[in-house]
């Protein structure tokens, strides 16, 4: 799943036309945002915690 959404981003950078112009380039940037929660999800998913084991700064 992380692969797919660092390849997706690499596409969007690097690959994608840069002259997409007005609307598109909303579009363009939507599908960023799509990409970057993708790659979020999937470190979510490999460094996964139940509640019960989480530790953290303000929990009793």
């Amino acid at each position: 799943m992380m692969a797919a959404g660092i390849a997706f981003a690499a596409w969007l950078v690097f690959g994608a036309p840069h002259d997409w112009d007005g609307n598109v380039r909303l579009l363009r940037m939507a599908l960023g945002l799509g990409a970057t929660a993708v790659i979020s999800g999937g470190a979510r998913l490999i460094f996964w915690q139940p509640q019960s084991e989480r530790g953290g700064a303000g929990q009793k």
